[in-house]
């Protein structure tokens, strides 16, 4: 069942990463598996991330990298 469920959502993400769905219509279709699913929290979360990150490039991690430092610096300076 879960193997099951992580091929979906990678599937999801791949689609969406190809501009089949807007960002809502990808929260809304999680949504709907995660109510459907009956896992924990924390495994609900392991399993998106690696579904998310499953078929990302090095230029990718390279991109969430630098969004990361961007908001680490916006949140110091707020302080």
């Amino acid at each position: 069942m879960e193997l099951e469920l992580k091929k979906s959502l990678e599937q999801l993400y791949l689609d969406y990463y190809d501009g089949l769905y807007t960002e809502h219509q990808l929260k809304f279709m999680l949504l709907k598996v995660y109510k459907q699913s009956n896992l924990s929290d924390t495994r609900w979360s392991e399993l998106i991330l690696d579904a998310q990150w499953k078929h990302a490039t090095e230029e990718d991690y390279e991109n969430k990298r630098r969004q990361l430092r961007e908001e680490n610096k916006e949140d110091g300076e707020k302080l």
